[in-house]
């Protein structure tokens, strides 16, 4: 039914994806967000505007690897008797990671270079009055460096990684040890210096695999076909469905697809949108649907929350996605985001009713932020189902916003009337 929107989006993802990865912050990026408002423009008919940006774009994942090699080279302070040092170090890199890479606090930016991206606005009207609520597509343009573990062996990544986040743990305590030790607080002081001295070592391995966690070089960042051009070729098309369809555009909605920059950075793009127009929220007439990553059939979910940025995406959406998925035949699955955090979390945290449907199966692969995140794993009867998905979900929201039927009420003067007719009857 929706064969040749989901066949024009497929080409979306290869036309943008043939220019390459599209780093936080990069030339591509900046490229892409050219290309891609121009192909908004082609293919719906609609004018797309764009809106930019400053922040810093190595300050949270992009750091992940640098730590791994800060936490293999404070070994040299505290191995030359400089423990304190040391052990502030690795306080330091706990506190960044916790901050930063897992609740995207962007309290340290300031110590990283700074560079300027542009979200992607497209506005659809209602085809006939004035808007009386706003539905808002969003999804995320920028590809993510290229994560090395994952790419190698899926499998041992997180174990590899984990070695390294308990060593740099380990250190603190170790460091503290060292310290205690030369104030003569151990008895056996001897055998506690050869711990402090010969344990260390066992965490080089998680230090050096921290550090090839991901790598900045260009050439081998991740393409993003499915993370997420998936989900900007498909909220495209659906904005070209209604543009098409202008007898199926819900009344009184104002449809706006955003193409968020900047999500891969701790999401920069969809937190600058809200910042930027938080005085302008409605909150009772406002819905975010954020799509992300749209790949692999059976795993079809509405994401319901990210747990480490403490937010809960709303109940009556989640319920609209999964009605839609199940409509498609796919099966419904409810997930929470298992690592990081979606751009459906800076309108949560403001308010806005949100959630994010996603297809992706919920585990790291070798697809997944790598090189081998490209169209040709991509199918087209998954785009169409997906298609259907994000077009359900807006008809449903709007179905929301229907005059609700007092059913008592229209009970009671039902019941009113056929007492009345019964008497005049009598009469």
């Amino acid at each position: 039914m929706y064969r040749k929107y989901a066949e024009e989006a497929m080409d979306v993802v290869k036309t943008i994806e043939a220019d390459g990865a599209r780093l936080p912050g990069s030339e591509e990026e900046k490229a892409a967000c050219k290309k891609l408002v121009s192909e908004i423009d082609s293919r719906t008919g609609l004018k797309a505007r764009t809106e930019s940006f400053v922040y810093a774009p190595e300050a949270s994942i992009g750091a992940i690897n640098k730590l791994g090699w800060v936490a293999a080279l404070l070994l040299i302070p505290y191995y030359f008797g400089a423990e304190i040092i040391a052990m502030v170090g690795y306080i330091a890199i706990m506190v960044f990671v916790v901050t930063q890479i897992v609740i995207y606090t962007g309290i340290w930016d300031f110590c990283f270079k700074k560079a300027r991206s542009s979200n992607i606005i497209t506005e659809l009207p209602p085809s006939k009055g004035e808007a009386e609520y706003t539905v808002f597509l969003g999804a995320h343009y920028d590809s993510s460096w290229c994560w090395k573990l994952a790419a190698k062996n899926p499998n041992t990544a997180i174990v590899k990684t984990a070695y390294g986040i308990v060593g740099a743990i380990a250190m603190i305590g170790l460091s503290l040890v060292a310290i205690l030790n030369r104030f003569g607080v151990f008895d056996e002081a001897e055998i506690v210096s050869i711990v402090t001295y010969v344990v260390p070592v066992a965490f080089l391995p998680g230090f050096f695999f921290v550090s090839h966690f991901l790598t900045q070089d260009k050439t081998e960042a991740s393409p993003g076909a499915m993370d997420n051009l998936s989900g900007i070729a498909l909220n495209m098309m659906v904005m070209k469905y209604f543009k098409d369809h202008p007898e199926e555009m819900p009344e009184g909605m104002k449809l706006v697809n955003i193409g968020f920059a900047a999500e891969e950075s701790g999401l920069k793009g969809s937190s600058a949108y809200v910042k930027a127009h938080k005085a302008e929220f409605d909150k009772d007439n406002m819905y975010v649907l954020n799509v992300d990553s749209i790949s692999d059939p059976g795993y079809f979910a509405a994401v319901k929350s990210d747990p480490w940025q403490f937010t809960r995406f709303d109940r009556g959406m989640i319920e609209m996605i999964k009605e839609s998925i199940a409509e498609t035949g796919e099966k419904v699955n409810e997930i929470v985001n298992p690592v990081g955090g979606c751009d459906s979390t800076p309108f949560c945290n403001a308010g806005i009713k949100t959630v994010t449907f996603a297809a992706q199966k919920p585990t790291i692969s070798d697809y997944y932020h790598t090189y081998k995140d490209v169209s040709e794993r991509l199918e087209t009867e998954v785009f169409e189902k997906g298609f259907a998905v994000i077009l359900n979900t807006v008809k449903k929201i709007a179905a929301s916003r229907a005059p609700k039927v007092d059913v008592e009420k229209v009970e009671t003067i039902q019941a009113a009337e056929v007492a009345a007719a019964d008497e005049n009857a009598a009469e």
